[in-house]
């Protein structure tokens, strides 16, 4: 997110104008590309006295991140996409020991969880079974086609009835 500086947020205050269209909060907010809209610049004019020192970024409560967003995005989000594109399940046990190995922070398992959920989008879903050859496949259209091969072949041993039945039921 870009943040303004004290000053620039003080030149947009100084344009405000109350009970008018043009020169609103949501006016403002429209013509700057404010993103929040009218109530970030509301809550800027509620701290704001006049000056652009009363609109200095001030220190924030809360416990720091553990790992930056580019670090999660490098070292998290690898490893838990090379999983997803091999189709097999993701073990955040070794998504931490190789977080901790790239970054050197003692980071809990917890918290890795939290990052692949809230910043990732990971969900947990269950995946269809797979043997070791059909993960091989990526191109899903390319494992149909060994297993078609193969219905062919046993085609030629089974009666054609018996045959266009298991045939139908993989489509």
């Amino acid at each position: 997110m870009k943040h303004l500086t004290a000053e620039a947020k003080h030149a947009i205050l100084l344009e405000y104008t109350p009970h008018t269209h043009t020169h609103s909060f949501a006016a403002l907010a429209r013509r700057h590309s404010i993103k929040g809209g009218r109530r970030v610049l509301q809550r800027w004019h509620e701290r704001w006295n006049g000056t652009p020192q009363s609109l200095k970024e001030e220190s924030r409560s809360g416990r720091p991140r553990r790992l930056s967003r580019g670090d999660v995005q490098r070292d998290v989000a690898g490893p838990i996409l090379r999983a997803n594109r091999s189709h097999t399940s993701v073990h955040y046990s070794a998504v931490v020991t190789e977080v901790r190995e790239k970054t050197g922070a003692e980071i809990p398992l917890r918290t890795v969880q939290r990052y692949g959920k809230e910043e990732l989008g990971v969900r947990q879903r269950r995946g269809k079974k797979r043997t070791a050859e059909e993960r091989q496949y990526t191109d899903a259209s390319e494992g149909r086609c060994r297993i078609m091969m193969r219905v062919w072949r046993v085609d030629s041993l089974l009666p054609s009835s018996c045959a266009f039945s298991l045939f139908s039921t993989l489509r």
